[in-house]
């Protein structure tokens, strides 16, 4: 969203959505590293101390960026179902569609919590599938861990990689087919006899084969569990 006028907005219009809409867009524009108060109240025809009465620092607003992905992972997001592992596939997929929509944002958002609405859903819905697929309360609360850092990183690790240089990137990504195939075979055994079956980097599929071992996991974890429990009757 952009308000470039010579007008102020008036008093009082200024809203936290409103300011973070703006931050996303200039952000994506210019860089997290640009995006300072000034910046900001040049993208809204307001002054930038108005916006500090919305936002103490620059961290509370990356924070709020950050909840917008969360926010804008959440309204692609199709119904809860009656399984709960698609329903943790998918909202993996979202999230992560939703850094690569912003790169730039998403590249530095997996080490941070939010603590806002809309990260708390997404928690929400996460813990829910934790339980309805049938964990006890530590495994539940260990495996949401693990599912959400994995999510988290691996999509802030994907947006970080758009972030490269076209010729670093696409001189990291022949490796896997170049250097990595030409290994000696004596000193690397293994890598010379799976090199030619290498994955591109950039393959989606990647990503949604992490997500499934983890959903493996907890299947397992659930039923192995309840297994146990059945044997001690």
């Amino acid at each position: 969203m952009t308000t470039h006028t010579n007008k102020r907005l008036p008093r009082g219009t200024l809203s936290q959505e409103l300011i973070v809409a703006a931050a996303l867009h200039v952000a994506d524009a210019s860089g997290v590293e640009k995006l300072t108060f000034q910046a900001l109240g040049r993208e809204l025809s307001a002054h930038p101390t108005s916006v500090y009465r919305h936002f103490q620092n620059k961290d509370a607003l990356i924070l709020a960026l950050v909840d917008a992905l969360h926010a804008e992972a959440l309204a692609q997001m199709p119904p809860r179902s009656d399984d709960w592992a698609e329903d943790l596939m998918q909202i993996a997929l979202h999230t992560h569609a939703a850094f690569m929509r912003h790169p730039r944002v998403g590249a530095i958002a997996a080490p941070r919590t939010a603590r806002r609405e809309h990260e708390f859903q997404s928690v929400e819905w996460k813990i829910d599938c934790m339980r309805r697929a049938g964990l006890e309360e530590h495994d539940a609360a260990r495996y949401y861990r693990v599912f959400g850092d994995l999510v988290l990183s691996y999509s802030a690790m994907d947006a970080a990689r758009t972030l490269l240089d076209p010729t670093i990137l696409a001189g990291d990504d022949l490796s896997w087919h170049v250097d990595y195939q030409t290994q000696p075979r004596d000193r690397f055994p293994n890598i010379a006899f799976l090199s030619p079956y290498f994955c591109d980097v950039t393959d989606p599929e990647n990503f949604r084969v992490a997500v499934q071992c983890v959903i493996d996991a907890i299947r397992y974890r659930a039923t192995s569990t309840h297994e146990e429990a059945a044997r001690r009757k």
